[in-house]
């Protein structure tokens, strides 16, 4: 992995180019997605090291390990962030018995037992629904949350992160997310 201090190089070099406003706007997002809101920190960095897992980013993917070590997350924590993200991998492409099948699956698997609050693992895997751009997966898993005790406010809290890692594909699927928060928060 990359040393730290040549990252740290490399965004400097990259300021020289004239791109320093934008590594400005990308950091006041990294610290709006990061503080504790009505998610707690440690919930964020589990949902931003599940993103890290899901795009296969080395670099992000131990960067968020440590952050959410550092922040109370137990290596039993981290697997299931891990379980989570192969369950996403699994996802049935256009087969509606499979994703029949996959749904009850996935509802015995979040209503199981574990070091992660069930509520909690649906937003693990909502927001790498939104970074796959997967509206049924999206509006799963929103309606999932609600069921389980998460208000729309604290699903919102998913977006910054999203568009974090992955940028304006996360930001197409707010209309998606909006929708299913409200759809189901009647």
């Amino acid at each position: 992995m990359e040393s730290t201090a040549s990252f740290m190089q490399a965004l400097k070099h990259a300021r020289s180019y004239g791109i320093g406003e934008f590594l400005e706007i990308i950091g006041e997002l990294s610290q709006e997605s990061t503080k504790k809101g009505l998610l707690s920190r440690k919930t964020k960095e589990l949902i931003t090291f599940g993103i890290a897992l899901h795009k296969h980013c080395e670099r992000c993917i131990n960067i968020h390990a440590e952050d959410a070590k550092k922040l109370g997350a137990k290596e039993k924590e981290l697997e299931l962030v891990r379980k989570i993200s192969l369950f996403m991998r699994s996802t049935p492409e256009k087969d509606e018995h499979l994703w029949s099948t996959w749904k009850s699956s996935w509802k015995q698997f979040v209503l199981g037992k574990g070091p992660i609050r069930n509520r909690d693992r649906e937003l693990i895997a909502l927001a790498m629904s939104i970074i796959m751009q997967h509206k049924k997966h999206i509006s799963l898993h929103v309606k999932e949350a609600i069921k389980l005790g998460h208000s729309g406010a604290e699903i919102v809290e998913v977006l910054p992160i999203a568009l974090l890692m992955d940028g304006a594909p996360a930001l197409s699927q707010i209309p998606t997310l909006m929708k299913a928060i409200e759809k189901n928060s009647a």
